[in-house]
């Protein structure tokens, strides 16, 4: 059983020092204020060499040293783990009270490993305090289960989950049938578990955080890809991935959707006589307005130009005449300004209720069909479109 434990420790400093590496080098390809959670997961890292080098090497060093010391950094490296999660998932992250958790229980470890030397109590105490530690990570990651399909930070909260369970099985064997002597090398299943864990699985925990990092990092680059650039709203090929969604929920809830298309009547003038920066700061304004306007469960997107198209969930076509008209007058009312000069801002509006099994694209149609006839009317106007 020696020889078990020391292989796994030695196999666990060995992934630990390649895993350190290997973080360190996939941080590097993501953006700095995105470094930080690694930056703290790689300290936690390095602790776990030394600390199981310290643990392997009693009898050779104090007990002191070896045990309470070794025991320590471990679970020091494990706090810094914790907050390293908290912070991807933008927590608090509690360093003063994991660091007081950490130094209590080196505290707890020297008295019954010094002035009153007892296995068991060490055991309790030391799987205690890991069992917080592991399970806050558990615990910040929770909010992931809440979503469905399969995910980097559901899998990374699962295999800790997993390190609570077997520290949760340590602990009951060493309360209902404690050892006053023992020590590292002479070891139950449950003992050999957790070791295992905590060398061994460390490496799949470390592996799982990078993943997490990865996929946020695509999600960004996903969201960038679907937004217009000039005006933050959605771009087109956002909008057929909300549109397609919101009409799915519509037709599943039995809710109305509506959607307005807008158009500026005077865009080119705009542009001719003002330049194109003075229409890029037009519009910008135009879709900040609209943002103010409309609810947060409404979706604004830019389809191009000066075309925009607001997606109206749980709104009949009445109602969304009503915002439209509101849409219209807050930038009638209130002219955008470009170098401190007011730029009259007029708007046609089509509005249509998506009718059953309609799609996207024929909901869309006859919005801007809609649009049209405003414009044909004068426009600074809204039209509805046909209902049948």
């Amino acid at each position: 059983m020696e020889l078990d434990v020391r292989s796994v420790m030695l196999v666990g400093v060995l992934l630990s020092v390649l895993t350190v590496v290997l973080l360190a080098q996939a941080g590097q390809g993501f953006p700095p204020e995105r470094r930080r959670p690694l930056h703290l997961w790689t300290v936690g890292l390095l602790l776990q060499p030394v600390a199981w080098s310290l643990l392997a090497a009693r009898g050779s060093v104090p007990d002191a040293l070896s045990v309470s010391f070794g025991n320590g950094l471990l679970l020091l490296g494990f706090a810094e783990m914790a907050r390293a999660v908290r912070a991807f998932q933008g927590l608090p992250e509690h360093r003063a009270r994991y660091w007081g958790l950490v130094v209590a229980g080196v505290l707890a470890l020297v008295v019954f490993s010094e002035l009153w030397p007892h296995y068991s109590a060490r055991v309790l105490v030391n799987s205690a305090v890991a069992t917080v530690l592991v399970g806050s990570i558990t615990y910040a990651l929770w909010p992931s289960y809440r979503h469905g399909g399969f995910t980097a930070s559901r899998l990374t909260g699962a295999f800790a989950a997993l390190g609570v369970l077997l520290l949760a099985w340590r602990l009951t064997v060493h309360v209902f049938s404690p050892s006053a002597d023992g020590s590292l090398f002479d070891t139950r299943p449950s003992d050999l578990a957790v070791f295992t864990y905590a060398c061994v699985g460390v490496m799949f925990l470390s592996l799982g955080f990078v993943l997490m990092h990865t996929e946020r990092a695509y999600g960004d680059l996903r969201q960038l890809a679907s937004l217009d650039p000039l005006t933050g709203v959605l771009a087109r090929s956002g909008l057929a991935e909300q549109g397609h969604r919101m009409l799915s929920e519509s037709r599943r809830h039995g809710r109305p959707l509506s959607a307005l298309l807008m158009d500026m009547d005077q865009f080119k003038q705009i542009n001719d006589s003002l330049g194109h920066a003075a229409g890029d700061s037009v519009l910008r304004q135009l879709a900040e307005r609209a943002r103010r306007v409309l609810r947060g469960e409404d979706v604004l997107a830019r389809l191009g130009g000066d075309e925009f198209v607001a997606l109206l969930p749980s709104t009949d076509a009445a109602g969304a005449r009503v915002v439209a008209e509101r849409l219209r007058d807050a930038l009638h009312e209130a002219h955008a300004l470009y170098r401190g000069e007011e730029v009259p801002v007029e708007l046609s509006i089509g509005v249509a209720e998506a009718r059953p099994d309609e799609t996207l694209d024929a909901l869309m149609q006859r919005a801007d069909q809609a649009m049209y006839r405003a414009k044909r009317a004068g426009g600074n106007r809204v039209e509805l479109a046909s209902a049948g």
